[in-house]
């Protein structure tokens, strides 16, 4: 049987791979043959991982601290983890769902994904809207920030004029910030050596992270009501495959797409068949909450 995914003794690193949908995507990438490097803040407990590395995507010490286990040359890559912000500050929401994957674009992807290879994000459908004037707008000053230290700071001015801004809506701003980075570097990736960068953009999914979600929705009864015409919430292994498809040879010329895996939820608002609720800035949201 041929091997469309082409995945056989390929080097793949996967940020989030102790749990959920980064773990369902490991123990995917083992059976497909892949030589899987397995970052988490615990160890991995996937078999087959060439190697578990321990990582704390808050800090850059850790962040280069972990490369260095990581073979200089990289086929595919895959940024799951990140945090819902429910119990974490604007600055840790946005370092580690944002500022982190960020940084390991520029100081490492870049340079060692190699020709042809690929880079995808796990974002989120509360990312929506990220595309549109006004809400691009508040995202550009940080997609076009230069190192960790920058972004801290454009981060830490952004927050000033509130006081302090929950992390859940950090949560937001964080992922609408991964989807505009996601189609900024298309050029930059493709023009260095035709790497390939997408984002999967989940809807509401069964993992580790659903408790705080309902808790920032409200409650589990909050949560099974935005199941759309799916009539369920996603498994983490949805989310898996179609990441599994987007880092493999099937996807060769798929770049820059921002996927949402949501049983066409986006789609229904964008058709104005459903309500859209997710046009406002976090900057007007914050003003009109102070005034």
């Amino acid at each position: 049987m041929k091997d469309y995914f082409g995945y056989a003794d390929k080097t793949v690193v996967v940020t989030g791979a102790a749990s959920g949908m980064g773990r369902a995507l490991t123990e995917m990438l083992v059976d497909l043959g892949a030589d899987v490097y397995a970052l988490d803040r615990v160890t991995a407990p996937v078999d087959g991982v060439t190697k578990a590395i321990v990582v704390d995507l808050g800090s850059k010490e850790s962040i280069d601290e972990a490369f260095t286990a990581i073979p200089l040359s990289i086929d595919a890559f895959f940024g799951v983890a990140g945090i819902s912000g429910v119990h974490n500050s604007f600055l840790e929401t946005l370092t580690v769902n944002f500022i982190a994957n960020k940084y390991m674009t520029d100081a490492y992807l870049a340079h060692r994904v190699t020709t042809h290879g690929s880079v995808s994000f796990v974002t989120s459908n509360g990312g929506l809207r990220w595309e549109t004037p006004d809400v691009r707008d508040e995202l550009v000053p940080f997609v076009r920030g230069g190192d960790w230290d920058d972004e801290v700071r454009i981060a830490q001015e952004y927050e000033k004029p509130f006081g302090e801004i929950p992390g859940s809506l950090g949560y937001i701003l964080s992922k609408r910030l991964l989807n505009l980075w996601v189609a900024e570097q298309v050029t930059p990736l493709a023009e260095r050596s035709g790497i390939r960068i997408n984002a999967v953009l989940p809807a509401m999914t069964v993992s580790g992270m659903l408790p705080e979600f309902a808790e920032m929705k409200g409650g589990q009864a909050a949560v099974e009501a935005e199941v759309g015409p799916g009539g369920r919430l996603a498994e983490s292994i949805e989310m898996a495959k179609v990441l599994a498809f987007l880092g493999s040879d099937l996807a060769s010329y798929v770049s820059g797409a921002h996927i949402s895996v949501d049983y066409g939820m986006n789609a229904l608002q964008i058709a104005g068949l459903q309500p859209d609720r997710l046009t406002w800035t976090l900057r007007g949201v914050m003003s009109r909450q102070a005034a």
